[in-house]
């Protein structure tokens, strides 16, 4: 199954959905790749825009699966 957050970005590009939420595309590549998830704050933001819980989107990260 595909990651949600990649799903999220669509066609947009890593970089530019970094800079949409002010962090570096490092950090968008690390939380897509499941290596770290990002601070709540980012977290309850890409809830908020996509109206899908942050549970759903990082599902891996907060149910200890990898």
């Amino acid at each position: 199954m595909e990651n949600l957050l990649v799903q999220l970005r669509g066609e947009r590009t890593q970089t530019e959905m970094a800079e949409k939420y002010g962090v570096s595309q490092q950090s968008w590549s690390c939380w897509e790749n499941g290596a770290r998830k990002p601070p709540l704050n980012i977290m309850l933001r890409l809830e908020k825009d996509s109206g899908i819980p942050m549970e759903k989107i990082f599902y891996k990260e907060f149910n200890n699966k990898k």
